[in-house]
């Protein structure tokens, strides 16, 4: 069947090639299965489990990556000659990485497939943490950080489409839950990692000590490992046959949704209901088009054109709201959250001696600046003495680890708690309630003295607004037609990451003219969320 030269690129149902007209008849003449038909007769069962439980370590991968460098601050310092400002930019150089391949990753998995991005893609990211473990210099480390998160953020993005795709459209729901806890779970993990290995006192010095191998470069190096058992078992698994489908391999997305069939029910591929797929690659290509070569080249055009109307009223409002909101949720949370490592080995640092009580026990701030001073002096003294000193290596309590462990967990359980809340009241109104309690603990822990009450505050804190990130991205989503919500999220995790970024970069310099004016910035940030989040519009009646 032939169609009208004058429909657009993408909704013209049948495409012109060498004389051929292809269209969504099956070769039999009969009208082929959709993917969701095809993906519904392959049942629920061993296949979709096993996908669920090897996607779990290289769901860890993005935690793991935007976590360790906060872990190794304390006992790197020496090693590395680090200053405040130097721990900043460990901390921050992996949003770097991720916001200058924010768009790309996307349009390489329409190109080049699923599978091939996820195995390649994890891959590269477990190698840029290992290197890291073996890196003996700052900028080398830089470089890998900047890399690991150039790399991670696109296979991440698409192992959520991957597993979706295994899916009907009535579980993927639950799905996206089911990874975004694993996700959380990641967290904790990467604490555990760091407790166990870290504080201990294991150093291994080759070739007149230019090659160090400490517990901290180990812990880098094994932050990679479980990266590396994902790739090895997803190399087992298929392309996505939605993707096969929409690139005209119908063939070959037969074999596989047969082979999930046969896994999850057990009969044989021949008793597979479906024999014939829809032609979607038909569908979806104009019957002028000379080749599929120029698929990707339509489908970049046709995404350009659909941002258009996310920069023009009435929508750019909205937008600036939303993406506004994020950044500031992001930065006050995220640089809170990589500097508590560093902060908790601060305070259990200190022991009093030389402090002046006259005044009273000394509070957070009072703590912090005391040993931050502390700190400073020894890290400038060894950069610039001309005698090179042996650097021992530092041994971090356990304390400082277990405390990190809390926090995460505390993390993990705000994303079920404030999901659970979600049912009950809305977004705007649980984003107001959760940035005030937000801000009453940041300000609350100045004056706090007993360190399990700073544990408790900066566990809330940080808790809450970890998990508000995505309650941002709920309302991106309640905001903006369904046409425009891909990109609509991805500009604001984009702008978040901005926002992680110079929050890491801000708090160390802030840091040097004392503890409150880190404090003073991020529930400034928090205070602006709160009024952003009182002008955020209320989601169209007529959306869709």
């Amino acid at each position: 069947m032939r169609v009208s030269a004058k429909s657009s690129p993408v909704q013209n149902i049948a495409q012109k090639k060498e004389g051929i007209v292809l269209d969504i008849l099956s070769p039999h003449g009969k009208k082929g299965a959709d993917f969701e038909t095809a993906i519904e007769a392959t049942g629920y069962g061993k296949f979709h489990y096993l996908l669920l439980i090897t996607v779990i370590p290289v769901l860890w991968c993005p935690s793991f990556d935007t976590g360790n460098m906060s872990m190794i601050l304390p006992t790197a310092e020496c090693e590395l000659k680090l200053t405040l400002f130097h721990k900043g930019i460990l901390n921050s150089i992996i949003y770097a990485g991720m916001i200058c391949s924010a768009f790309l990753w996307g349009y390489v998995a329409d190109v080049q497939g699923r599978r091939k991005l996820l195995i390649y893609g994890f891959l590269a990211d477990a190698i840029c943490n290992i290197l890291c473990g073996i890196a003996q210099d700052f900028w080398t480390l830089v470089f890998l950080k900047f890399s690991s998160g150039f790399i991670q953020s696109g296979p991440y993005a698409v192992t959520m489409s991957y597993c979706a795709e295994f899916h009907v459209t009535r579980n993927r729901s639950k799905v996206m839950m089911l990874l975004g806890l694993y996700g959380s779970m990641g967290i904790i993990m990467n604490a555990v990692l760091a407790w166990m290995i870290i504080p201990r006192d294991w150093s291994l010095v080759l070739f007149d000590q230019s090659f160090v191998l400490s517990s901290w470069r180990i812990y880098l190096m094994m932050c990679g490992v479980p990266t590396l058992v994902g790739v090895a078992c997803l190399y087992f698994f298929p392309e996505s046959p939605k993707f096969l489908m929409s690139r005209g391999h119908n063939d070959k997305a037969l074999r596989i949704l047969r082979k999930i069939y046969v896994m999850n029910t057990g009969n044989t591929p021949e008793s597979y209901p479906i024999t014939s797929l829809e032609n979607e690659l038909a569908r979806g290509i104009s019957a002028d088009d000379e080749s599929t070569t120029d698929i990707p080249k339509i489908n970049f055009r046709e995404g350009l054109s659909q941002m258009k109307p996310l920069f023009q009223f009435p929508l750019l409002v909205p937008l600036l709201l939303v993406v506004s909101l994020q950044f500031c949720v992001m930065l006050a949370g995220a640089t809170f959250r990589l500097w508590m490592p560093q902060i908790f080995a601060l305070l259990d640092k200190f022991s009093g001696e030389n402090y002046n009580y006259s005044n009273g026990a000394p509070g957070f701030c009072e703590i912090l600046d005391f040993s931050t001073a502390v700190t400073a002096n020894n890290t400038v003294a060894a950069a610039e003495s001309i005698v090179e000193t042996e650097c021992k290596n530092i041994v971090v309590d356990d304390r400082v680890y277990l405390n990190s462990i809390i926090m995460s967990c505390t993390v993990a359980v705000g994303f079920v708690f404030v999901g659970a809340l979600l049912k009950f009241i809305g977004n705007k109104k649980l984003l107001l309630i959760c940035l005030i309690i937000s801000l009453v603990s940041i300000l609350t822990m100045i004056w706090a003295s007993e360190r399990f009450i700073i544990l408790f505050l900066s566990c809330l804190y940080v808790g809450i607004l970890t998990t508000l990130i995505n309650v941002v991205i709920g309302v991106a989503v309640e905001v903006f037609p369904t046409t425009l919500r891909t990109m609509a999220v991805s500009l604001t995790m984009m702008l978040g990451r901005v926002g992680s970024l110079l929050g890491n970069l801000l708090f160390p310099v802030l840091l040097t003219y004392g503890c409150i004016y880190p404090i003073i910035e991020l529930s400034g940030f928090i205070a602006f969320a709160m009024l952003l989040t009182l002008v955020l519009p209320k989601p169209p009646g007529n959306l869709k």
